[in-house]
């Protein structure tokens, strides 16, 4: 600040003579010690932006309206750098006299305070023509260009007198202070008019003489050369630090440190540019396999497809040999292939009187081995229950061909063809193939409830003994060898005959109910199970028809007359006939399918398509539970 204090009083008073000549009410000099008040380095930033302000106003030819921000001050000190170009010339007027003669306060040792303004003599308003280069405008522009910014450690000034109002308001002046300055421009006016100046007496000159003058040019002229000079070696430094020439200045590190960054980061990029060469020459590997890769490809899809046909045609033929296998292990004695004439040695069983038909042995023979060969199918839980239900029918028919045979003779005792002994006998042969039929069904659950644990052995026993009955009765009674001659049947009674089949149709609903549960039921399994409950739902609507028939009339007593409801009975046989043609809808929409596949077997991807539609399911479902509830009325009916 004391290098610019002279630069700042020589503009400022030059600023407060030029205003005044203009005409300008000149300040006052009452209050001039306000500005005592502010600190060093408030009172450095406020000469500082005054000083930068008056510049700005002498000169005009720059077009700015107000002083620019700079970033290296605060946004305050930047507001109120603006802020002094809203004041008016009078003000600021007022504002640059309080600075400059703080100024001569603050640095009396800088400053010649008597020849400065403001002075009581004429001399010390003008200086002499000795003094006039150095208070010349080349003067100020050249401080203007080097000192115009002061350096950013100068701070922010922080005070209310501070503001762009921060000068006191000076009160108008009197001739007391300012007659100097009057008289010495009316004698600067009649110079340049052609008038003589008045020279002032010694009085008003005070102390004044060129020696003076002189001194204090050479002085203030060495001082600023002193600035200039440190000014100069400032300046370079600076470059040299912005070049990085200097060793010792804050830009060698950093230039250091980006060095070292620079190597690191062109070592890095040497990594990636080898890493990026060995990636583009495997991409160029890997495209010119490519081509051999798809050829494998589509080698490898045509041995798949031939496998696949392979496993296919294998499958096929590893099912063919199991069914062959199931067929010969499941092959009893019964399994041959005999003549409807010749079903067994003609001179051992056949006689023309026989009793028993070879149609009830051949459907004897086809029930066990349905059961034998059901007992070691995958699907036992539903075909052993049909094939057990099959072999009793079986059995009932062999006792009617007794009955029918006791009824034709039965009048005539002399008329029995065979030899009295028989008589005896039969009861026996009769009771034990009854015995040995309920073993069997015993049998029967006992496998299915093992869940496949026990042996099949146990099953092929109790068949086996089932068959050693039937051979007895076969040796006793004969078999007729013309069935056209045989005694008329009669059948059970139809008590026996509506429990048998409302046995099988409650046994075949539960198997039915069984495979519906499944996602995708069997096809051979659901198709027989359906038509053998089908074929029970015909018998028993032929027997309770003629059952209900001798109820009315009063013939029949093997039904409960007291829970006999004819209304009931008529809608139970509408409701098993309504459930037979559903259910035989069913059957028929299974064998299109099949038709449809154009294959001879029930397994095939329409079928199996047809099956595991929930519609189809549930309508399935429905009907077997509507004939279910039905079949139980009569089951109660029976009791």
């Amino acid at each position: 600040m004391e290098d610019r204090a002279v630069q700042y009083h020589r503009e400022m008073s030059r600023f407060i003579m030029e205003e005044v000549d203009d005409g300008v009410q000149p300040p006052s000099n009452l209050e001039a010690g306000k500005l005592a008040r502010l600190s060093l380095t408030q009172f450095k930033e406020l000469g500082t932006d005054v000083y930068d302000e008056l510049i700005r106003r002498t000169t005009p030819e720059q077009g700015l309206p107000f002083l620019p921000v700079r970033d290296h001050y605060h946004p305050k000190r930047n507001q109120a750098r603006q802020k002094l170009a809203t004041l008016s010339r009078p003000k600021f007027v007022n504002l640059v006299h309080d600075v400059d003669e703080e100024l001569k306060r603050r640095f009396p040792h800088k400053l010649d305070v008597q020849s400065s303004y403001p002075a009581s003599s004429h001399a010390s308003m003008h200086d002499s023509p000795s003094t006039s280069p150095v208070y010349s405008n080349h003067g100020s522009q050249q401080y203007q260009k080097n000192d115009r910014s002061p350096p950013a450690s100068m701070g922010r000034y922080h005070s209310q007198n501070a503001e762009p109002a921060y000068s006191a308001q000076r009160k108008p002046s009197n001739e007391e202070q300012f007659g100097g300055i009057d008289r010495a421009a009316n004698d600067l006016n009649r110079t340049l008019h052609g008038q003589p100046a008045r020279v002032p007496s010694g009085e008003a000159r005070g102390v004044y003489s060129p020696a003076d003058d002189v001194e204090k040019v050479r002085h203030e002229y060495e001082m600023r050369l002193s600035a200039m000079r440190k000014r100069v070696g400032q300046l370079e430094s600076q470059l040299l630090d912005c070049r990085g020439d200097n060793p010792n200045g804050p830009g060698a590190a950093q230039m250091e440190n980006l060095e070292r960054l620079n190597a690191v980061l062109t070592q890095k990029n040497e990594r990636m540019e080898n890493d990026l060469r060995i990636l583009r020459d495997q991409l160029v590997a890997a495209k010119a396999d490519i081509p051999a890769l798809r050829q494998e490809n589509d080698r490898l899809k045509h041995e798949r497809s031939q496998f696949i046909e392979r496993e296919r045609d294998l499958k096929s033929k590893l099912d063919e040999a199991r069914a062959t296998i199931r067929r010969l292990k499941s092959t009893s004695v019964f399994a041959m292939d005999h003549g409807d004439a010749d079903i067994v040695p003609p001179p051992v069983f056949v006689n023309s009187g026989g009793a028993i038909r070879p149609s009830s042995v051949r459907t004897f023979q086809e029930a066990v081995e349905l059961l034998l060969s059901a007992g070691r199918s995958d699907h036992a839980e539903h075909e052993l229950p049909i094939a057990q239900s099959a072999v009793a029918a079986a059995v009932d028919g062999l006792r009617a061909d007794v009955r029918g045979y006791e009824a034709a003779h039965a009048q005539d005792p002399h008329s029995w063809p065979l030899p009295d002994d028989t008589k005896d006998a039969m009861p026996d042969i009769m009771d034990a193939l009854d015995i040995n039929l309920h073993k069997l069904a015993t049998a029967v659950d006992k496998h299915l409830g093992s869940m496949g644990v026990l042996p099949i052995s146990l099953l092929e026993a109790a068949a086996s003994h089932l068959a050693t009955s039937v051979v007895d009765l076969v040796k006793l009674l004969k078999v007729c060898f013309d069935e056209s001659k045989a005694a008329p049947r009669v059948a059970a009674t139809a008590e026996r005959s509506l429990e048998q089949s409302t046995d099988s149709i409650i046994a075949g609903i539960q198997s039915m109910l069984q495979l519906v549960r499944e996602a995708v039921p069997d096809p051979n399994a659901l198709f027989s199970t359906l038509h053998s409950v089908i074929e029970s739902i015909r018998a028993t609507i032929g027997i309770c028809r003629d059952q209900f028939d001798k109820i009315e009339s009063g013939a029949g007593a093997q039904i409960n007359s007291d829970l006999y409801d004819p209304r009931i009975a008529r809608d139970v046989l509408s409701g098993l006939e309504k459930g037979n043609l559903q259910l035989t809808d069913q059957l028929n929409d299974i064998t299109e399918a099949q038709e449809a596949a154009g294959d001879s077997d029930l397994d095939n991807e329409i079928v199996r398509e047809l099956l595991g539609d929930m519609a189809f399911k549930q309508g399935l479902a429905s009907a077997l539970v509507d004939v279910g509830k039905l079949t139980k009325t009569l089951v109660v009916w029976l009791e």
